[in-house]
């Protein structure tokens, strides 16, 4: 089978992301286009947020439709054309419904991510916006038992979000057993909790200490790869010869004969996946305290001359550190040697391809993420990259065949050498010893 040309690897690459861009679009179809003016959606979102606190509904129920009533106003807003002051009321009002559904939510259920979502839909707003007299005009909402209020404004919603999850990420462990906000907080102030060092320190510190968890498992993998590189010539003889199912028999007993296994390689890069979503959970949880630090550009006086491009702490998004993050993943991909060289063309496609879409998905805010993380993550490519150049200048043993029978025994070897009186002494696994002379047996005497 001949390999495939550069510009057929192209043309599958791009066939693969069209396949998962057609995925995500079936899987989020596009609303059909809202009829009703903005304010009935805004007086159905009252009521929604009037059901939700009486709980004559299922709560969760209710909450989504909060959401996606929401999504409508907004739209229906964005194409409408009338006086500005009235919008603008009217879209800070359906975002203060919906927050306090989202903030009532979390707290009810104890949910950290349902109040970090109605934090950011109030902190998201435009500098613009927080500096006008409807950020701190009330209105009116449903109270609950744990939410009394009945008037709140956007300014006030917003520090009583940012309260209850900071309060809620302390106590909250990862999956009900690590203590994550305490971890991160022990790093920070280890170094005595300086805004401008402090926590971009503790985010390198992590990595240092995650990748030398990984450290084993990632050397194993990468060693993999380097077996697998050397057995590229031969199943390249192969593919030559043989195809269709034939050629995966003929690969198979391949990788039988020299004992390799072909997806051994993706065990230790499943088993770092928990590690990376533990983390992740543990700086989340300490998201609201990392605001507190700063980082090179990442500070206050550079954010407010940038009108917020740049993040203004740690806890928020940054896009420079976002640009960062991208180039040190295409860094990676582009540096750490491929298993299979025929394919490698095709392999760092998919990783920039890979990279770029995260970096998008951060920009956008869709995969929300404090600037800490993105720190911690490119930190974590850099010794990545590091560790996979190192692994790929070892020194390798070349491959030895393994003669594997079908019971999974292994077939015996036997070994020739000169004996001590001139004749052969055969050696077979090291079991017995025959020098090659007949062995004398006594004369068995006669009966009487």
């Amino acid at each position: 089978m001949s390999q495939p040309t550069p510009k057929q690897s192209f043309i599958q690459t791009l066939l693969l992301f069209a396949v998962i861009y057609l995925g995500i679009s079936l899987m989020c179809p596009k609303p059909p286009e809202e009829t009703r003016p903005s304010e009935e959606i805004l007086s159905n979102l009252r009521k929604l947020n009037g059901e939700y606190a009486a709980g004559t509904r299922d709560k969760g129920e209710v909450m989504q439709q909060v959401l996606q009533e929401h999504g409508r106003l907004v739209q229906k807003l964005g194409s409408e054309s009338g006086n500005e002051a009235i919008e603008l009321a009217r879209r800070v009002e359906g975002d203060v419904l919906t927050a306090d559904v989202q903030i009532k939510h979390g707290i009810l259920h104890k949910d950290f991510n349902a109040i970090t979502m109605g934090y950011q839909m109030l902190h998201g707003q435009a500098p613009e916006v927080t500096k006008k007299p409807i950020w701190n005009q009330p209105f009116k909402v449903a109270p609950t038992k744990e939410s009394p209020a009945t008037m709140i404004s956007a300014a006030a919603l917003k520090e009583e979000a940012f309260k209850q999850a900071h309060e809620l990420g302390q106590h909250t462990l990862v999956w009900g057993l690590i203590p994550g906000y305490q971890l991160i907080d022990f790093l920070v102030r280890m170094t005595g909790a300086i805004p401008a060092f402090s926590y971009g320190f503790a985010a390198f510190v992590l990595a240092v200490i995650v990748r030398a968890i990984v450290w084993p498992l990632a050397q194993k993998q990468y060693m993999w790869g380097r077996q697998m590189s050397q057995l590229q010539p031969l199943i390249k003889d192969l593919k030559d010869k043989y195809t269709g199912q034939e050629l995966n028999l003929k690969v198979m007993e391949l990788y039988k004969e020299y004992g390799i296994n072909p997806m051994a390689g993706c065990g230790p890069a499943l088993l770092q996946m928990p590690l990376f979503i533990a983390i992740y959970q543990c700086m989340l949880y300490y998201k609201f305290e990392f605001q507190k630090g700063t980082f090179l550009w990442i500070n206050p006086s550079t954010s407010a001359a940038t009108n917020g491009f740049v993040a203004p702490n740690l806890g928020e998004r940054d896009y420079i550190l976002l640009v960062i993050y991208g180039l040190s993943m295409i860094a990676t991909t582009l540096l750490t040697p491929v298993a299979d060289p025929s394919n490698a063309r095709q392999q760092r496609l998919m990783g920039v391809g890979i990279a770029v879409f995260f970096t998008l998905l951060m920009f956008t805010g869709i995969f929300p993420v404090p600037a800490a993380f993105v720190l911690y993550w490119i930190f974590t490519n850099i010794l990545a990259t590091a560790q996979s150049l190192r692994a790929y200048r070892l020194p390798l043993p070349p491959l030895e065949k393994k003669n594997v029978v079908s019971t999974g025994g292994v077939l015996p070897v036997t070994k020739t050498q000169p004996g001590a009186n001139g004749k052969s002494t055969t050696i077979s696994n090291g079991a017995f010893k025959n020098t090659g002379a007949p062995k004398l047996h006594k004369p068995k005497k006669k009966r009487r």
